[in-house]
């Protein structure tokens, strides 16, 4: 009986995946990829030399390479759609699997794990990043990885665990540091610091190697100043984030924690990744998508708490608790049907295929830098800049340029920046007009494009708007 069970929860687990992580792309109104991701990677796997003359007009090749050499290494003997849409999701099934593995061995009960995968399956972030190739596909899966092998009492699993630990910073120093964070935590509590101290030496090894020839190079990264503001909808999918948590989950998350608080600092461990994960994200918003994990486990704990716990109404109780599962499954269903859609839509994607075959050129295109990678991509043109912001050339210099180009109303302002860049083409579409940038139809810009006889628009759809600027 008990097999049978257990047989049928991990069929139910595998079916429910594979719905989640499949169902994105059978639902795409289109034939593209549903990331820059995947386009940046289609494209740089391209590449012949270690110069890239498309991003931001030209810079270096200063990309992490982890992402890349795993890419390069499936394109050897598998079709490109096949890494792009079929790879993610057998990673994700084997992430899966070693988040139970890990909630096993550090003995999690049965109906908490089990829940705490089904969570994990419908929630926002573990669908963005297991429907399609992109930079946290392969990272996910190898620090889970590590992290296993890591808490065995196997000295040749914990061997495994440390050369994985040496490829981290190839996909990443951020990376690198979580990793070590989180598992310094975990050391702590185990009483077994000195394990420690052979990853960490090992880390700093692999970070002198991958990050000493930029800086001595270039010197530091100029950081993003404009993306340090920490948008609050970027934490939540259910607010338009494409990577944020389900509010739903956030709010079980504190029935979680409610009962775990019982056995009041037993449980310190579970508090201090939570508040580094949480903190963690202020740096790099993308890394809610690594505080799901705890928050999977959490909101597991939070139903377990309103299935158990006696409230003075019983009916507010359970209420309360279906309401937040339903809420929970609902986001899930949004959530797939809008990264579905995300860029380039068809739209989108028709715009700059035109713009591709408009002239043979690689000029260079204006546009909201979120479109950088698909336009180097698609329309095979170069950018002002665009989101690999890492060792980018004047980062904050080209934004600043690019809001006041985008905002200025006088023409002389305008031809600075343009001539500047060199900018030949300009790319409106239908979400920059809609507050992305701006909010007015005749707002900065777009006055002087309908007002200025030196641009001359080439292409109209629904959505999108391409200008060329007249020699």
């Amino acid at each position: 009986m008990m097999f049978t069970k257990s047989y049928a929860r991990i069929l139910f687990k595998l079916a429910l995946t594979l719905i989640v992580l499949i169902t994105p792309s059978l639902i795409n109104d289109s034939n593209n990829y549903m990331n820059d991701d995947s386009y940046f990677y289609s494209r740089i796997s391209e590449l012949k030399s270690d110069y890239d003359d498309l991003s931001y007009s030209g810079r270096d090749f200063t990309y992490s390479m982890g992402q890349i050499s795993m890419f390069l290494f499936f394109k050897k003997f598998l079709p490109e759609k096949f890494i792009i849409n079929i790879i993610p999701v057998i990673f994700g099934l084997i992430s899966l699997l070693l988040f139970h593995l890990i909630l096993k061995e550090l003995y999690v009960e049965p109906n908490v794990n089990y829940l705490s995968l089904i969570i994990l399956i419908l929630s926002p972030p573990f669908i963005y990043i297991f429907t399609s190739y992109n930079i946290f596909t392969p990272t996910t899966l190898i620090l889970l990885l590590i992290f296993y092998l890591f808490i065995q009492r196997d000295q040749m699993l914990n061997f495994v665990s440390y050369i994985l630990f040496f490829i981290i910073p190839f996909f990443g120093y951020q990376y690198a540091i979580l990793a070590l964070s989180l598992l310094l935590i975990y050391c702590m509590k185990e009483k077994m610091i000195k394990k420690f101290y052979i990853i960490f030496i090992i880390t700093l090894i692999s970070l002198s190697i991958v990050y000493l020839p930029y800086l001595s190079k270039y010197g530091l990264s100029e950081p993003a100043g404009f993306d340090r503001v920490l948008n609050h909808k970027l934490l939540f999918s259910d607010l338009g984030s494409s990577f944020g948590i389900s509010i739903f989950i956030v709010f079980l998350s504190v029935f979680g924690l409610r009962y775990l608080w019982k056995s009041k600092y037993k449980y310190l461990p579970v508090y201090i990744s939570l508040i580094l994960s949480m903190l963690s994200i202020y740096y790099y918003p993308k890394f809610i998508i690594y505080l799901n994990f705890i928050l999977s486990f959490l909101a597991a704990l939070g139903i377990i708490y309103l299935l158990r716990s006696k409230w003075e109404s019983e009916t507010i109780r359970k209420l309360t608790m279906w309401l937040l599962i339903i809420g929970v499954v609902f986001s899930t269903i949004t959530f797939v049907n809008e990264i579905s859609k995300q860029d380039p839509n068809k739209n989108l994607y028709d715009a700059l295929i035109y713009l591709r075959n408009y002239d043979n050129s690689k000029d260079v295109v204006f546009y909201h830098y979120s479109y950088g990678i698909l336009i180097n991509t698609i329309a095979n043109k170069k950018n002002v800049m665009d989101n690999n912001f890492l060792y980018a050339p004047d980062l904050n210099e080209r934004h600043q340029n690019s809001q006041a180009l985008f905002y200025t109303r006088n023409f002389n302002t305008a031809s600075d920046i343009i001539d500047n860049y060199n900018i030949k083409y300009i790319l409106i579409t239908k979400k920059m007009k809609d507050g992305l940038i701006w909010n007015e139809k005749d707002e900065g810009l777009l006055f002087l494009l309908n007002s200025a006889n030196i641009y001359k628009k080439i292409y109209n759809n629904d959505e999108v708007e391409i200008w060329r600027i007249k020699e």
